[in-house]
């Protein structure tokens, strides 16, 4: 846990004006043209692709991963400081989605430990191949 530096307090204090709505990487932009500076980008640098929307995905991650007892939730809306509720629900989904993740890692590896295993049918035996033969 490191400690925030000038331009996620700036972010953090921003969010905490907008608590009642999600705000926008392009807003975000707008209101704090100096600690994300698109104007000194390409215009064709749309999406994800901007140095500033990356700094701001990095500054969000560095606020949750703080000390800081406010929780940033983000969607396909924007940002927002979440009150409890909000929290529980991000939380219990981010939960569900890496739940997924590792049931689908678990399955791969064991589909890994399977290679040259021996596979008994009633006609026939087979081996098991995980990979492909190059």
């Amino acid at each position: 846990m490191e400690k925030l530096n000038n331009r996620q307090k700036e972010l953090l204090e921003y969010l905490k004006q907008n608590t009642n709505r999600y705000v926008s990487k392009k807003q975000i932009c707008k209101d704090l043209p100096y600690a994300y500076p698109r104007h000194l980008e390409n215009n064709n640098n749309e999406g994800n692709k901007s140095v500033a929307f990356s700094k701001i995905s990095f500054d969000i991650r560095a606020l949750n991963d703080s000390d800081l007892e406010q929780l940033v939730i983000c969607n396909h809306y924007g940002y927002k400081l979440a009150n409890e509720e909000e929290a529980n629900v991000y939380v219990s989904r981010r939960f569900k989605r890496d739940l997924r993740a590792l049931k689908l890692d678990h399955k791969l590896a064991k589909k890994i430990g399977r290679n040259h295993q021996l596979y008994f049918s009633e006609n026939d035996i087979r081996e098991i191949k995980s990979f492909v033969e190059v």
